[in-house]
């Protein structure tokens, strides 16, 4: 199966047009080059979504491309930490003192179904 049919590469794509619309939210439209060098944290913090959900995708697709398990272990191992990245910059955004959370609170869920997909797309390579 090609990485771009995968339920996991999908939702990777989800999670990133998330990421960037709550970015977009949260550092009133800012490109992310200016949400890195804004002063306000919570703009830093969006950056950081966007440019970390943007490795969930071409993870996936360099996971199903690994030539050994090695190498797919340690690919799905660095989505896995971009992943818990998103979900720390979401805490962050919020300690800086947001109040509209429910954003942030469905980035997560996403986050946490997209982390089920993975370890169930783990799973079933492993009996293949």
């Amino acid at each position: 199966m090609k990485a771009y049919q995968l339920p996991v590469y999908k939702k990777a794509l989800e999670i990133f047009k998330i990421s960037s619309a709550v970015s977009s939210y949260f550092s009133d439209n800012r490109h992310v080059i200016e949400m890195e060098l804004s002063s306000v944290p919570a703009h830093n913090y969006a950056g950081r979504l966007v440019t970390e959900s943007l490795q969930l995708a071409p993870g996936i697709a360099s996971v199903v491309t690994a030539r050994t398990k090695e190498l797919r272990l340690k690919r799905i191992e660095k989505i896995r930490k971009a992943a818990k990245r998103i979900k720390s910059n979401c805490r962050n955004i919020e300690i800086t003192g947001i109040k509209e959370t429910e954003f942030l609170d469905l980035l997560r869920r996403e986050i946490l179904h997209f982390e089920h997909l993975i370890s169930d797309w783990i799973h079933q390579n492993q009996k293949n």
